[in-house]
């Protein structure tokens, strides 16, 4: 049994955060709960039990009575696991890695905060123009306290500014002693002229260029460069070198097309459904990968951290 902490919501509130799988009525806080109640949360449900007249069986021979308080301690891995890996993603997907790898792997990965250009509505895309405006920052803090109860064995950054402030307000506000390492497999496409240009302009200036970006994205060159082609190529190569990292726990840090690039390639889908998926900024994602280095994605673009506090992934 997984406990989940978070602080009282209505399912509603829950559902409007980007929490969907929270759908039930909420439970009481441990401060109001009638004596001998535990919280307790099964696949991500919240159920009451009574515990008080609770009889756990030991045996045939053995019966035990017994009250739980909720426990103050974190669980020791996201309760968003559903089981065994084996059986869970069997054949699923290709493996990422090409290989066996020596244990399970859980990837936890975000997309950096609110930046300058995205209150602008300009293409950023690989350009460092860009940085965390101040509510960016304060997503960035809630990102790092979401994931505060969560070992992780190492950091994968973009090494453009805007995500590695990111994973500094995240990595180091957390005084994690293990690794970050900066990827340029982890870089955001680049669009090359349109860099910088604010939307409106680009669509009004550019209108069949844009458009392409737009709407068949994996269509759109320049210079004879595909950008999305490269981004779906790079996604794997980023995957690989994760996958290949000493440890089991991993935190990524990147950007949106990086991101839903990403996520396409652990599911085995095309260039053409990159826009099928959406990334908001701090949004996390979490993929479980087993041992043949097969992913299933278990949670995509949480965002309950947000909008509540006392939210632990």
């Amino acid at each position: 049994m997984t406990q989940l902490h978070s602080r009282p919501a209505s399912s509603a509130s829950m559902l409007r955060s980007g929490h969907a799988s929270l759908k039930h009525k909420p439970f009481a806080s441990p401060r109001t709960m009638r004596p001998g109640v535990q919280r307790c949360v099964c696949q991500a449900t919240h159920v009451e039990t009574d515990t008080s007249q609770q009889t756990i069986h030991t045996d045939k021979r053995q019966q035990m009575t017994r009250q739980e308080e909720v426990s103050a301690q974190p669980a020791p891995r996201s309760p968003f696991n559903t089981g065994s890996m084996d059986i869970t993603t069997a054949g699923a997907t290709a493996s990422l890695c090409g290989h066996a790898i020596p244990a399970e792997k859980t990837i936890v990965i975000l997309r950096h905060g609110m930046t300058t250009w995205n209150e602008e509505q300009r293409i950023q895309a690989n350009s460092e123009g860009s940085e965390l405006t101040i509510h960016g920052q304060a997503q960035a803090v809630r990102c790092r306290d979401a994931l505060a109860h969560m070992q992780f064995d190492s950091c994968f950054s973009s090494p453009i500014r805007r995500a590695r402030s990111t994973t500094e307000i995240i990595w180091q506000g957390q005084g994690r002693d293990s690794p970050c390492i900066f990827l340029d497999s982890l870089k955001e496409a680049h669009l090359g002229w349109m860099e910088g240009m604010k939307q409106a302009e680009a669509a009004t200036n550019h209108r069949e260029d844009f458009a392409t970006w737009r709407e068949r994205p994996a269509e759109f060159n320049f210079d004879g460069r595909y950008p999305l082609l490269e981004v779906f190529d790079r996604a794997a190569e980023a995957w690989k070198e994760i996958l290949e990292a000493p440890g089991s726990n991993h935190l990524v840090v990147t950007h949106k097309s990086m991101m839903r690039a990403f996520l396409c390639t652990a599911l085995a889908l095309p260039p053409t459904s990159f826009r099928a998926v959406d990334i908001h900024n701090g949004g996390v994602s979490i993929f479980r990968v087993n041992k043949r280095g097969e992913a299933m994605l278990t949670n995509m673009n949480m965002t309950s951290h947000m909008h509540h506090d006392d939210i632990f992934y």
